[in-house]
């Protein structure tokens, strides 16, 4: 056996012993739930390996409720929870009592280092005192030009694409460029020129990031990735020496993120005074903190260049990724395409010109927000999430749930140490909140009357950007940058399927990616075809 295998092996048997004697009985093993694959996987191979995000967890909630026991790697038991209330205890009235797991932790911290993402507690909350202010609403206002003139410049190029015959596009590939260049223009002030084809780096990184990372990973790899789950935390430096794929990849895009972050402040920042009144734009804001003496106040270098890396790959990723569902929606509902551009029509029609609009005119559009919302429901581009219980608790249940010996419970009693499983996808579709046809786009549930709900996510209840001390801070920004393209996009264009008989799969790959069924190899893809739109 290589010596690399032996070490492997090693620190499994060292883990899988400390985690045995660990172990105690819990409500949660009480629970039912789906049976268990194998006792080292738990049921962490079948749920990757998925022919599609949900197909199996979705009956799962069906049959045991919106709480029940899953497993994990190692033996572990998880709770796996869908319900609004409990999710409501846990993101929101919980604070920081059910942080990260220690393998997201350390994947997270390779993929971005120390930034808003991967630090918590009073860490977690010096960071966002600092970066709140670039993502106020008055702020946000600031960016919408720059919005515009990225989706109008991105129109002119497709436009320009279609008039040279090439009218099928892969969609995700290209909103991936749109967006890496408005996260870089508005936060950084940094031009990618992604969508004019420059052969750069970073780019072309994001494009295959988790695909390359993530998607069908193996049993190795998938136990590879768990060990900080269940490791004592000196021994995480072992691990460091242990190369794989997904280090590979997220270590990849960290080393790019952060030559592009230490070229910004070298350009832009060294030798200038960013005072108070500096701008509340975020490289300014990152000048004025690193500049900070008082340590509660200060970001190190270390966490500006890790805010550059989040919020380049938050900022890009999952606002393109929820574009090209939408999209994909749309081409399946072309009545719902038309709906939409009568809307902009209407819009339009309140000015002389084409010129540019409020974030005001934008909200005005209740069906192309209802859309916007719909596909965030229905396509969480992050479909899980996972936290550990830091203390012995008990989470309440809007919907009660039944144990293998029949006892009917309304409240769960975890202990310290208990894994949850934040059930993204499932709580968007959960019936209780969203109605009977919850398993369903429908865009028209949100120009309704909807049940009075558990409060939950940041917007529209729904929790796709997460909740609670850990929403997605930059929640706002994407819906502006949402509207603004998607208005572009369809006052420009019709969208449709190249063919018929296409088949796109919602591909679990850590986040929800697009890919056509007969051509796995290629990767995230999302073809459609360009047609000039009739306005």
């Amino acid at each position: 056996m290589e010596p690399t295998s032996l070490f492997i092996v090693a620190l499994l048997a060292i883990a899988i012993i400390i985690l045995i004697s660990r172990q105690k009985r819990s409500v949660v093993n009480q629970l039912r739930g789906p049976p268990v694959d194998s006792w080292l996987l738990g049921n962490e191979y079948a749920i990757k390996h998925q022919d599609q995000v949900g197909d199996l967890d979705f009956p799962w909630y069906r049959e045991y409720g919106a709480a029940f026991r899953g497993a994990v790697c190692y033996g572990q038991d998880v709770l796996v929870l869908g319900d609004a209330k409990g999710l409501q205890h846990v993101l929101h009235g919980s604070g920081y009592r059910y942080p990260k797991l220690p393998d997201t932790d350390y994947n997270m911290n390779i993929l971005f280092g120390r930034g808003i993402v991967t630090v918590a507690g009073s860490i977690h909350q010096r960071h966002r005192k600092v970066m709140n202010p670039a993502f106020s609403a008055a702020q946000l206002r600031t960016f919408l030009g720059v919005f515009q003139r990225s989706a109008k410049k991105f129109s002119g190029k497709l436009t320009d694409m279609a008039e040279n015959g090439q009218l099928n596009i892969d969609t995700k590939l290209w909103l991936g460029k749109l967006t890496l260049d408005i996260i870089g223009e508005s936060a950084f002030g940094y031009k990618y020129g992604a969508v004019d084809d420059e052969n750069d780096k970073l780019a072309n990184i994001l494009s295959t990031l988790f695909y390359d990372a993530g998607a069908l990973p193996s049993r190795a790899g998938i136990l590879f990735s768990a060990l900080p789950r269940i490791m004592p935390k000196p021994l995480l430096q072992l691990m460091d020496l242990i190369p794989s794929r997904q280090k590979t990849h997220f270590s990849s895009f960290n080393v790019a993120a952060k030559k592009v972050g230490r070229e910004l402040f070298k350009e832009n920042v060294e030798g200038k005074d960013f005072d108070s009144s500096s701008g509340k734009d975020v490289l300014s804001i990152l000048a004025r903190a690193n500049a900070q003496e008082e340590e509660k106040k200060r970001l190190s270098d270390d966490e500006v260049l890790a805010q550059i890396a989040t919020l380049t790959l938050a900022g890009h990723e999952t606002t393109a990724s929820t574009l090209t569902w939408t999209l994909f929606e749309l081409c399946n509902h072309p009545a719902q395409q038309d709906r939409i551009r009568a809307e902009i029509a209407q819009v339009r029609s309140r000015y002389q010109t084409k010129g540019e609009l409020t974030s005001a005119d934008y909200d005005s559009m209740p069906f192309m927000n209802a859309v916007i919302k719909e596909t965030l429901r229905f396509h969480p581009i992050v479909p899980t999430l996972f936290r550990v219980a830091a203390c012995d608790d008990i989470i309440p249940l809007a919907d009660p749930v039944t144990t293998s010996t029949g006892v009917k419970l309304t409240e769960i009693h975890v202990e310290k140490g208990q894994l949850v499983e934040i059930g993204i996808g499932y709580y968007n579709r959960n019936p209780t909140v969203w109605g009977s046809d919850a398993d369903v786009w429908n865009p028209d549930r949100f120009l309704g009357q909807l049940d009075k709900q558990t409060t939950v996510g940041v917007y529209a209840n729904l929790l796709s950007f997460s909740a609670g001390v850990r929403a997605c801070i930059g929640w706002r920004f994407a819906v502006m940058e949402l509207q603004v393209i998607l208005f572009e996009l369809l006052e420009s264009f019709e969208f449709a399927l190249p063919n018929a008989s296409i088949d796109i799969k919602r591909q679990h790959a850590g986040l929800m990616i697009p890919m056509v069924r007969d051509e796995m190899s290629k990767g995230t893809q999302m073809p459609m075809r360009l047609i000039p739109s009739p306005i």
